[in-house]
């Protein structure tokens, strides 16, 4: 049978289109970004003090590096490096520039410490999109193309598996890893495919069983799925239907801190469901896996 969960609010922030939580251990701080709103926002979870910061262009991502005050966000048009004591923007490096309709979006860290990011394009949604791996030394891989919504990504434990989720397929594509020469994805194969389509597959990430948890824009939940079978083991109900991400926080990686949107929304359903937009907590019967760190 499957495991029910209830969320509860973590922080009244009320995002445009809050995506992307990780935490920071050494910080005991949980870093978010509200794309729309263009800010990256930091919730100390000690003095449970809300911080943000307003940039002049769309925020798609935010990555931990081995500095603790130091972010990796991933804006429009380009990598920057943020420091949250100073508040300074510095330039990394371009991305995509020359498309000026499209947009980093989610972005994640895979095993080696390079960062994975996927971009989309702003206003069709439709084919623009593209993947990329980059290294610690600005070396960038094209991976993938014509994606409409780059979003969730994970890796499998021995980092032979890559799983990925372009939100207008409805569905999580699992790739082989072959780094033998240049680094490519082979055998792709759908593990799993939404059956409701009043919901699309968000962010993403997996706990360490093997599992992944995948926030569902529309769904007002956040599912646990097994990557062998494909089957729901556990669900997080939201009371908001635009669940945009989720990932691990604490001591013991045993509860899940969820993004939330309130794009997407008309005025009546924003009455309907006023805590669109919110941070959400919930605790669950399983352990997740430490956020890792951008290696500079």
């Amino acid at each position: 049978m499957k495991k029910v969960y209830q969320a509860e609010v973590l922080l009244e922030s009320s995002c445009r289109l809050g995506e992307g939580p990780v935490w920071c251990s050494s910080t005991n701080a949980i870093y978010w970004v509200d794309i729309e709103g263009r800010t990256i926002n930091w919730y100390l979870l000690d003095s449970q003090v809300h911080h943000f910061s307003a940039i002049s262009k769309r925020i798609g991502m935010v990555a931990l590096t081995e500095s603790p005050y130091k972010l990796l966000l991933g804006l429009q048009g380009s990598l920057c490096w943020y420091d949250v004591k100073t508040g300074a923007l510095e330039l990394w490096k371009p991305m995509e520039a020359h498309l000026t309709y499209n947009r980093c979006n989610d972005g994640q860290i895979d095993l080696k410490g390079r960062l994975w990011v996927g971009t989309m394009q702003i206003e069709n949604q439709r084919n623009e999109g593209n993947l990329y791996c980059i290294s610690t030394a600005g070396e960038q891989i094209h991976l993938l193309s014509k994606l409409g919504i780059s979003n969730g990504m994970a890796w499998s434990s021995d980092g032979a598996y890559f799983f990925f989720i372009d939100s207008l397929k409805r569905n999580i594509r699992r790739f082989v890893i072959n780094e033998v020469g240049a680094l490519v994805l082979t055998k792709e194969k759908i593990i799993y495919q939404s059956k409701n389509r009043g919901e699309l597959p968000d962010g993403m990430c997996m706990d360490a069983e093997g599992n992944l948890w995948v926030a569902f824009w529309g769904g007002f939940r956040v599912a646990c799925i097994n990557t062998k079978t494909g089957e729901e083991l556990a669900e997080i109900k939201l009371p908001v239907p635009n669940v945009t991400s989720c990932n691990w926080i604490g001591p013991d990686f045993s509860e899940l801190v969820i993004t939330t949107a309130r794009e997407g929304l008309d005025e009546h359903e924003l009455l309907a469901y006023p805590m669109s937009g919110h941070v959400f907590r919930c605790k669950v019967d399983v352990k997740g896996i430490e956020a890792r760190r951008f290696a500079i």
